[in-house]
């Protein structure tokens, strides 16, 4: 029998209709304002807060891209800075890269784990910057008490990344930002995927087939960055389901799925995701190879739908930058969300230390 299939993004329960949850950071937020994606979040964030032509923002080399082509849309030139070992920016290499033209600093939350958002805070404004926050896989995350995405002149937050919804991404800026009247299809092929996941993940080989053909499909970085429609809303099918299926529990849950795999794969993974901070809200458990091709093929084969975490930078990216570009040739993600069970924890742990034997 077709073994069930595990994936890193989170599916969609039936029980999502019968059950109704409190909003948490960012949705009650006033200023909040929900667009399809995040990059369309982030492009009217930034016009709001009037950048554009001539203004430079510090960007971190190791990205997705999606984020880099929402700033360049938006008329603003990226200044990319190198990935430390902690995935924290260096003060030197910021301090250096600053011109009479920079504008504004960009941190990225990787896989949820809070970067030092007050610190970055008072940089900003002891330089007179503006902070933009990318909490895209942080949702629910903390720092220094508060939730993260709320330090920032400017936080966006990818919605589907941490629950099973068809699409969506939030918006938080100190700027009035144009509310998206527009509205997207009902979203039914989404949630059917989305279902169709938690169908999987229970009984098997109901969708072996669409994975494989999600696998197989041909990958295009133009495609996976482009800025698309900025005026896109949610689907109806997200926002039916946002205060049903949203809720802080979901964060502690991550963090203990985290450190199961923590405990049986502490030898393979990524620093510096060694520990789990009481406010991180994980997106999936990194592991670092340098047969990364190798590892997501044996994880597919054997029903393990890992991530391939950003491959390819964008292409705006200059030379240099060894530890931004080697990270992208290293790290693939496994499932911690927050659907998963024991029984499913364990099967990823040792399907994993099952390819470890065959590497050395």
């Amino acid at each position: 029998m077709t073994p069930p299939r595990l994936a890193v993004w989170p599916p969609l329960p039936p029980t999502a209709y019968v059950r109704k949850t409190r909003a948490p950071f960012p949705l009650e937020d006033r200023r909040c304002v929900l667009n399809a994606l995040g990059r369309h979040g982030l492009w009217h964030g930034v016009r709001a807060l009037g950048l554009g032509e001539g203004d430079e923002v510090l960007v971190p080399a190791y990205h997705h891209g999606s984020e880099i082509e929402a700033l360049a849309r938006a008329g603003v030139e990226c200044r990319f800075y190198e990935a430390s070992e902690t995935l924290e920016p260096v003060t030197r290499e910021l301090e250096a890269a600053l011109t009479p033209r920079t504008r504004a600093l960009l941190i990225v939350h990787y896989i949820g784990f809070p970067q030092d958002s007050e610190g970055w805070r008072r940089w900003c404004d002891e330089h007179g910057l503006l902070l933009l926050e990318d909490a895209a896989q942080a949702w629910l995350a903390s720092a220094s008490g508060r939730p993260v995405g709320s330090f920032g002149d400017l936080s966006i937050f990818c919605l589907y990344k941490t629950f099973g919804f068809p699409d969506g991404s939030a918006l938080v800026s100190a700027a009035p930002t144009p509310e998206i009247e527009s509205r997207r299809p009902s979203g039914l092929a989404g949630l059917a995927l989305r279902h169709g996941a938690w169908a999987m993940s229970r009984f098997g080989p109901i969708a072996a087939l669409g994975s494989r053909l999600q696998r197989d499909k041909d990958y295009s970085p133009e495609e996976d960055f482009a800025l698309g429609d900025p005026a896109s809303s949610p689907s109806s099918a997200t926002l039916f389901l946002l205060g049903r299926v949203a809720n802080a529990d979901a964060a502690p849950r991550r963090r203990a799925n985290y450190a199961f795999l923590l405990e049986r794969l502490s030898e393979l993974v990524l620093r510096p995701f060694e520990r789990v901070p009481d406010g991180a809200s994980p997106f999936f458990f990194p592991v670092e190879t340098d047969r990364k091709d190798e590892l997501l093929g044996w994880l597919a084969q054997r029903g393990v739908d890992a991530l391939d975490f950003w491959s390819v930078a964008h292409p705006s990216l200059p030379s240099g930058f060894p530890r931004a570009r080697a990270l992208r040739t290293r790290v693939v993600g496994l499932p911690v969300h927050q659907e998963l069970r024991r029984r499913d924890l364990e099967r990823i742990a040792d399907t994993v230390l099952e390819w470890r034997p065959s590497t050395s």
